[in-house]
């Protein structure tokens, strides 16, 4: 029987080909996507499952007397509870906030290259006990009884050491000096630290550094936090506890009531608690709301892949009720019907599903998602095992879908299912339902497509707003952040640049204007802390404005050591003219010599306003801009990638971009989140159209002796296109009304978190309505055309 089975489900795959191939194609991509954004719920809502002991971790906090908890705890805390005795506890344990740092590091004999900006973490030496990394190399008993030792993790050991090399025993030194450092420890680092041990990778979903790759941990670490004379009054990372068997964090909690047990810092008291592990992480990072908003994108556009699959495949299995009204005058079952059914479902299904793995195969090496300092990267193998479980679950939806049709064959009387009746009328309300589920779907990825758009053009052109697009494009940027790299050889290696033919000027800095400042306020009266007020201190050359076309208002530019320029913002919100006014930086004193127009290098949080202060850069420089001649960027591009190249170490990989590609980079929100949201719209925008175009020609078939009767009748073009686009006319509408107040409100939250927002007026909204209906129409009115056409006469002859 199953023979058979098979036979009739491919006479009716092969009856409607194009049909099946719209619902095919549009359940495969539907689960791809679907796949994609339930991978990455799945991988936050999974975080610290790497951790064996995860059920047997309390968290430490610190609780104000207002019932606020710190976001993290000092070190000295943990050092307190562990001089006393806990019947629920078998281990406390401290780490410290990760931070990069930079260093050399010992290749082999005499040979050392510099690797900066490595992902590190201090830890005690119980830090294996609580979260039991895998060793792969080397001993951490050792580790933890050397001073400044160093666990790698296995990538890192595999990126510096490759395959062969032993990486156990070599030295790194650290090249900068932290703030935690001893006040012996040049600016210039020279601490040396020892690698003992090699780990696997830790996990990027974990709470210690959620999304973010670690590269190595510290033990004993001479210039850490844990040594650090400071540390009682600083919150400088995460303190747990690994509870005995059978103990909880409550209990744990309850005993530190009962010795009310307490911790002083600020001068203020504040209360140790206990908290199942990781809950801290929930409710204070932005992971929920990732992994809600994925989840969400998933499932809509499954549901439109979905609907336009069972509705073709409902429709499918109901066009047959003359069939199955002679198979039960046959005496035919309905275990049997059920049979033919099922199996016709899963041969689609399975199709589909071939489909979709092709496509994770061939765009699994593009898996990759950078967002900010977030890493995520999707594992090919565990996405194809997370596809075949929704495969399984749709299979289980059509076996659903199979046995209700049955079921409605068998309490159909065999006299309507020969003859028809209201079957079909009610079969076109509900697939009209389902069409509407997809336009209001498609509306509302579209609308956020065109307003990431929006919203990014808008920030890139406020960004750096006193330049144009095309001054932008010709301003090259590159970091000269080397901490291995003393200050006069970074300016000699700048002038030799500059030199270039075809760079017009040079630009110095301390750090990308796009990713922070110089520093934060300035007083107004000489070493009292209290005339102090909130300003961005910028430290810029003398050529500055007039390289950014930053217009001057009012005084003259920086001309003296002691000359200070303000922007308009600062100097509005002064009661008088600033011109003249001495404004203290720390013990060193300035005078306003000049009002500049605003300088705008961040479109989320409103500026408190400029004041820049001159420098020539020679006891740091970490970054420069090129203005080149138009033209010549490309040009001039490539002969400093080599340059760079030909000067630094091997182990350092530069990278040379425009400003205008700066500005893209820092603005990931908008311009890496609407690459995202235009494929699900294009997705979802194409699965709706594709189940419109199905429907309209299947209308247009079974309504060709209608339309002929209609045209003898004296109908015109006009009449009969009516007659079929008026359903779409509604369900468009009905679909918009309720979408769009959706929109607005969400838009209007979004707009919360901008100084600047595109014009999300009338113009706006109606684009995007005109838009959508204008593609539909163009969808439908190629099979409304070709059926207005049609001889009257043909028709009712084939009758």
């Amino acid at each position: 029987m199953l023979r058979h089975y098979i036979k009739m489900a491919m006479r009716h795959l092969l009856k409607y080909k194009i049909q099946n191939l719209i619902s095919i194609v549009g359940l495969s991509v539907g689960i791809l996507c679907f796949s994609i954004c339930l991978y990455c719920s799945r991988f936050i809502s999974e975080v610290d499952s790497c951790f064996s002991n995860k059920e047997r971790i309390a968290d430490i906090n610190l609780c104000t007397t207002r019932g606020d908890l710190y976001s993290g705890i000092p070190a000295t805390t943990i050092e307190e509870l562990r001089k006393l005795r806990f019947d629920e506890v078998q281990d406390f344990t401290f780490t410290v906030y990760p931070r990069e740092r930079s260093y050399n590091v010992e290749i082999k004999e005499g040979k050392e290259l510099p690797y900066d900006h490595l992902m590190t973490m201090e830890v005690d030496s119980l830090f294996r006990k609580v979260f039991t990394p895998q060793i792969l190399q080397g001993s951490w008993e050792v580790a933890s009884n050397t001073p400044n030792a160093i666990i790698l993790t296995r990538s890192l050991a595999k990126k510096i050491f490759g395959e062969s090399e032993n990486p156990i025993g070599k030295r790194m030194i650290l090249t900068q000096r932290l703030f935690t450092a001893p006040d012996t420890t040049p600016r210039t680092g020279g601490i040396t630290y020892t690698i003992q041990a090699v780990i696997e990778d830790i996990p990027l979903n974990t709470s210690l550094s959620f999304l973010e790759k670690l590269d190595m941990l510290t033990l004993n670490d001479s210039e850490g936090t844990l040594q650090f004379n400071g540390r009682d009054n600083m919150t400088g990372g995460f303190g747990f506890a690994l509870l005995r068997p059978g103990k909880t964090d409550r209990k744990l909690e309850a005993r530190f009531r009962s010795i009310n047990m307490k911790h002083y810092m600020y001068d203020e008291e504040t209360a140790i608690t206990a908290s199942p592990f990781g809950e801290k992480f929930w409710d204070k990072s932005i992971a929920p709301y990732f992994a809600g908003i994925t989840m969400i994108v998933g499932l809509l556009i499954l549901l439109t892949g979905l609907l336009n699959f069972f509705h073709f495949l409902m429709g499918t299995f109901l066009n047959r009720n003359r069939e199955y009204g002679i198979r039960k005058v046959m005496g035919s079952g309905n275990q049997r019907l059920f049979y033919q059914l099922f199996v016709q479902s899963v041969i689609i299904a399975f199709i589909a599903f071939l489909f979709t793995f092709c496509l994770i195969e061939i765009i699994s090496p593009y898996l990759n998602f950078n967002l900010f300092n977030y890493v995520l990267i999707i594992e090919k193998n565990l996405l194809f095992i997370q596809t075949t479980e929704y495969m399984i679950f749709i299979l289980f939806l059509c076996m659903i879908l199979c046995f209700i049709t049955v079921l409605r064959i068998y309490y159909t009387s065999i006299q309507t299912e020969i003859h028809g009746s209201e079957i079909k009328r009610h079969k076109h309300g509900m697939r009209n339902i389902l069409l509407g589920i997809q336009f209001f779907i498609c509306w509302i990825f579209v609308a956020f497509t065109v307003a990431l758009y929006m919203q990014a053009e808008k920030t890139e052109s406020t960004l750096f707003n006193t330049l144009t697009e095309k001054e932008k494009a010709n301003i090259l940027s590159f970091s000269i952040d080397y901490m291995f790299m003393k200050n006069e050889e970074k300016l000699a290696l700048i002038e030799r640049i500059s030199k270039f033919s075809g760079v017009q000027d040079k630009l110095l800095a301390d750090i990308s204007y796009l990713k922070g400042i110089s520093g934060t306020g300035m007083q107004m009266e000489k070493g009292n802390p209290e005339s102090s007020f909130e300003v961005n201190v910028m430290n810029v050359s003398t050529n500055f404005f007039q390289f950014m076309n930053i217009p001057l208002l009012s005084g003259h530019t920086l001309k003296a050591k002691e000359d200070l320029v303000v922007d308009k913002t600062w100097a509005e919100r002064q009661k008088k003219d600033p011109l003249g006014t001495i404004l203290y930086n720390y013990s060193e004193s300035y005078t306003i010599c000049g009002i500049c127009g605003d300088f705008i290098a961040n479109v989320y949080n409103q500026s408190p306003g400029f004041v820049f202060l001159p420098s020539d850069f020679n006891y740091y420089v970490g970054h420069c801009y090129l203005k080149c001649e138009p033209g010549k960027t490309a040009e001039i591009k490539k002969m400093i990638e080599k340059t760079l190249q030909e000067t630094l170490p091997e182990s350092i990989h530069p990278q040379v971009t425009t400003l205008q590609e700066d500005i893209y980079e820092a603005q990931a929100t908008e311009n890496k989140l609407k690459g995202i949201i235009l494929f699900f719209s294009i997705v979802s925008l194409l699965i709706t159209l594709l189940g419109v175009y199905s429907t309209i020609t299947l209308d247009t078939e079974r309504r060709q002796k209608e339309v002929a009767i209609r045209k003898v009748n004296g109908a015109g073009l006009k009449q009969i296109i009516l007659l079929f686009a008026r359903l779409y006319i509604r369900l468009l509408t009905v679909s918009a009304v309720i979408a769009f107040p959706l929109i607005y409100i969400v838009i209007q939250m979004w707009k919360k978190a901008y100084i600047v927002f595109f014009n999300d007026g009338i113009i706006y909204w109606a684009g995007i309505f005109i838009g959508i209906t204008f593609i539909t129409a163009l969808t439908v009115l190629f099979r409304i055309l070709r059926i207005a056409r049609i001889n009257p006469a043909e028709v009712i002859k084939n009758e």
